[in-house]
């Protein structure tokens, strides 16, 4: 029988017939365990290649340049079926590299899968940062906000201004330019850091500033300087540029005056083309309350970094602003006289719900006064509403679980206040609050849910600060669990030191690592600490749903180098994704350095923040 005619009865019988194969079979490979599809360079990924048709494996190979140096290496370089090779990417960023398992039997067959190696995990486009904190160089609230675009590489460009209020200020017309620098994290922890190199000397380290940042998000981080020059807390959103800012926004700025005295703005305004019309702020300086002030202003355009101008307003000559979005600014003050950075936030409609939903809010004031942070739930009921709330005033007093009730009002413009009538609540007893869009995230601009609420600047006389409302849409303990991105400012008598991290809700723990900057040295080891852990258990308060104690912790700093005897902290939930944490008033630590305050946010994370390669188009063997 000839060929022809072998192969025209084999296929009435079902049967492939594959010239010298001798096996009767086809040889296929395909890729069965995927390496990220984005890796940092020297990192390793695990990748494991099945194999059908054969008994012998498959080897392994790269491109471009098949080498260690170009395109990664392989250990073990050959494998069976189901038997995973350790991936070792290249020593630098080479960008797209494409991984390829052959048949050793035939290399017809064959299975490939493209990973880009890169430092940043391909995050690349405009994004804008905002930071207050303590400045090392002259003691002083000190504010910084700026633009830069990322390249895939990581490789960066922008520009930003610097304001201590004493001098140190970023020059006009257009403040610091950011020649370069670079940005790298791991994407399966979100946890990275920032190098902004700019043309001011007299910033960070000779012109260098290093931001440690954890990723919530692909579109957000929580970062903190942490360079030994200064520390402070902030935010890092992706940018949508160009955007109009238009109709009504709520603002609030935050900072001190050349005299050190407290300052803090909250108010509300409208925007159409260059002009600012129907601002109305309200003022606390150092314990002095101005209300109800009006004000105009002229808006001037941004540039391709999403900077621009505000002038003309009263609060400040120049206020800078970096456009996040259409409906989110970041402000600040960039006169000589005095230092404020903050956020305007669009109102949309004008639709406010903060009057009509349970809320948790969060609120503390900056070095330049009294260190106090406030935190709690309250209850609407028509203009009433009850509560309960924690307050830590260092050096005065403090209060947990303390019922608290009162008045509130919002009005059409957004602009509005809060007045604590009932319960022994401290010194704090006044908020102005300046509602925003429902549909507007204030900790995440770029997020679609979790919006509505309002900013808040406390009124009262003897304590001044600003913070968030958010609403309450979800307090179930269920709800709280997983990966979350973490940081705080904790406000010392001597001094400020900032963390930010990641953290896991488990049942009853919550444990978590990062970075913390520790610029005067209250802790007494390294001004940065990577790598600094804790862990805690958390106890939900059985009287007061979305309310959760921690147990005493240590933040362990410089892996062991010291400790931070925390006697425990406060939890308030908005929502499973959103939630706010702040020292207890009543706390170890204070007996160390004579006080001692921290607050900040708990927002789920998503990880990994970029989702595996996908492997291209296997090749069979031909029959």
């Amino acid at each position: 029988m000839n060929r022809k005619v072998l192969w025209m009865f084999l296929l009435t019988l079902g049967v492939t017939y594959v010239s010298g194969c001798g096996s009767g079979s086809v040889i296929a490979v395909s890729i069965s365990q995927t390496p990220p599809g984005i890796l940092a360079p020297s990192a390793t990924a695990q990748i494991t290649a099945t194999i059908t048709g054969t008994g012998e494996g498959v080897t392994w190979s790269c491109s471009p340049g098949n080498s260690a140096s170009t395109c990664g290496s392989f250990n073990p370089s050959t494998t069976t079926t189901g038997v995973a090779t350790t991936y070792t990417a290249p020593p630098t960023a080479v960008g797209n590299v494409s991984i390829t398992a052959t048949s050793l039997k035939n290399a017809a067959a064959s299975a490939t899968v493209n990973v880009t190696i890169t430092t940043s995990a391909g995050l690349a486009g405009n994004y804008s940062f905002y930071l207050s904190g303590w400045d090392g160089s002259t003691s002083n609230v000190y504010s910084l906000a700026g633009s830069v675009t990322v390249a895939a590489d990581g490789s960066l460009t922008g520009e930003q201004d610097f304001n201590d209020g004493s001098g140190l200020t970023s020059p006009e017309p257009g403040g610091d330019m950011i020649t370069a620098g670079n940005l790298s994290f791991d994407p399966t922890t979100g946890l990275g850091t920032l190098n902004l190199n700019t043309n001011n000397t007299h910033l960070g380290v000779n012109g260098t500033e290093t931001l440690s940042l954890n990723f919530v998000n692909s579109n957000h981080a929580l970062i903190i300087e942490a360079d030994g020059f200064a520390t402070s807390s902030g935010s890092f959103d992706l940018q949508t540029l160009p955007s109009t800012p238009d109709g009504g926004y709520s603002f609030t700025l935050s900072g001190a005056g050349n005299t050190g005295n407290t300052t803090f703005y909250g108010g509300v305004f409208s925007l159409s083309g260059t002009s600012l019309t129907s601002g109305i702020f309200d003022e606390n300086h150092a314990g002095s309350i101005a209300l109800n002030h009006s004000f105009t202003g002229t808006l001037s355009s941004a540039d391709s970094f999403g900077r621009g101008k505000l002038t003309g307003t009263g609060i400040a000559g120049t206020i800078v602003y970096y456009i996040v979005g259409p409906e989110a600014l970041r402000l600040i003050d960039v006169d000589s006289a005095g230092t404020l950075v903050g956020s305007a936030y669009g109102q949309g409609n004008g639709n406010f719900t903060i009057g009509s939903q349970n809320s948790v809010f969060s609120v503390q004031s900056n070095l330049a006064g009294v260190v106090y942070s406030a935190i709690g739930e309250i209850f609407p009921a028509g203009a009433n509403f009850t509560g309960v709330a924690d307050v830590n005033e260092v050096g005065i007093g403090s209060g947990d679980a303390v019922p608290i009730s009162g008045t509130f009002t919002v009005g059409a413009n957004g602009y509005g206040s809060l007045a604590i009538t009932s319960g022994n609540f401290g010194d704090v007893t006044t908020f102005g609050l300046y509602a925003i869009d429902p549909n507007l995230n204030i900790n995440d601009p770029n997020n679609s849910t979790g919006g509505g609420g309002a900013l808040v600047v406390d009124l009262d006389n003897n304590v001044a600060g600003s913070g968030v409302m958010v609403p309450q849409t979800d307090n179930s303990t269920a709800s709280f669990t997983g990966n979350y991105g973490v940081g705080f400012q904790d406000l010392t008598v001597n001094g400020e030191f900032d963390f930010v991290g990641n953290a896991t809700a488990s049942g009853a723990n919550f444990s978590g690592t990062g970075t913390l900057s520790d610029w005067a040295g209250i802790l007494g080891v390294a001004e940065v600490n990577p790598g600094t852990t804790f862990t805690s258990t958390i106890a939900p308060d059985l009287n007061n749903q979305g309310r959760y104690l921690l147990s005493s912790f240590s933040m362990i700093v410089g892996d062991g180098a010291a400790d931070i005897p925390y006697d425990g902290a406060v939890i308030y939930q908005a929502s499973g994704q959103q939630l706010f944490w702040m020292e207890n008033g009543s706390d170890g630590f204070n007996t160390l350095i004579g006080g001692s305050a921290f607050s900040g946010p708990i927002e789920q994370q998503t990880r990994p923040l970029i989702p595996a390669a996908k492997p291209a188009a296997n090749k069979t063997q031909k029959p």
